[in-house]
């Protein structure tokens, strides 16, 4: 057999090579181009809707100066600051308030920097459940030169007559707090209101009554309240009979003081 023969007997004999596999073409699911173009929509619209809130702002009312509580609330102590709108856990007074927000009384603490809220305020201080507020009227030489705040913890002690001999056990004393603190409008007594439990209240306001008492600033206790604890005072043995015990206010059984005291 011929060389040329054999070789192309041999091309014939030997495997074929495949053919190209033609591409397939992709299909289009018009579910996920729909999905697609929605987030595309919802990114547009997010990106807008921050972009107008970020840039909009309005007026609050801000504390600019340190409020005690019980204290009323002057224009200086407010000034109206721009807050972004948009959803907050914050609900500040808005500016427009701040003439019927003066002359209010602080319901709590309100420390400079801080934004007023509607419940640190009112009009009028109110006692909590079960609690009264009486008010004392007490002369320089029965209550501390210190200066006295609202939340002050303090003791209202009840003192002997005009030269009588010191109790012999301890006086009768309730635990307060300061409410507020005035000047009286006539001579040089300050009016204290002090917040007390409901149930020493009136024992409170009878020995109030007869000037026979005086105030002590406690330190403040940790971790607890000393005018809140609602335990009923301690009487003591030798409180005197024409307390609130009896039903008599202790000006009314002739043991007043004369000193000035009163």
């Amino acid at each position: 057999m011929p060389p040329s023969a054999a070789g192309q007997e041999a091309r014939v004999a030997g495997p074929k090579v495949p053919a190209p596999a033609k591409p397939t073409r992709a299909r289009r699911r018009p579910a996920v181009i729909a999905l697609g173009l929605a987030l595309v929509a919802l990114g547009i619209l997010a990106s807008v809707y921050l972009t107008t809130t970020l840039g909009q702002t309005h007026k609050v009312l801000a504390v600019t100066s340190n409020v005690a509580r019980g204290d009323m609330i002057t224009p200086s102590d407010l000034a109206p600051v721009d807050l972004p709108t948009g959803p907050t856990l914050l609900d500040p007074v808005d500016a427009s308030l701040l003439e019927e927000v003066v002359d209010q009384f602080a319901t709590v603490d309100l420390p400079a920097g801080s934004l007023l809220t509607a419940d640190s305020y009112a009009a009028s201080l109110q006692p909590g459940e079960g609690r009264s507020i009486v008010g004392i009227a007490l002369n320089p030489n029965q209550m501390p030169a210190t200066s006295l705040a609202a939340g002050d913890q303090v003791r209202i002690i009840e003192t002997p007559v005009s030269g009588g001999d010191a109790p012999v056990e301890d006086p009768f004393a309730i635990p307060a707090a300061i409410v507020t603190v005035k000047e009286a409008t006539v001579g040089d007594q300050t009016v204290v209101d002090v917040d007390v439990a409901r149930n020493q209240a009136a024992a409170l306001a009878a020995r109030a009554a007869s000037g026979r008492v005086a105030l002590v600033l406690d330190a403040a206790p940790a971790g607890g309240n000393a005018a809140t604890d609602g335990s009923a005072p301690s009487t003591g043995g030798d409180a005197p009979t024409g307390a609130a015990g009896s039903g008599d206010a202790g000006a009314a059984n002739g043991e007043a003081p004369t000193d000035g005291n009163g």
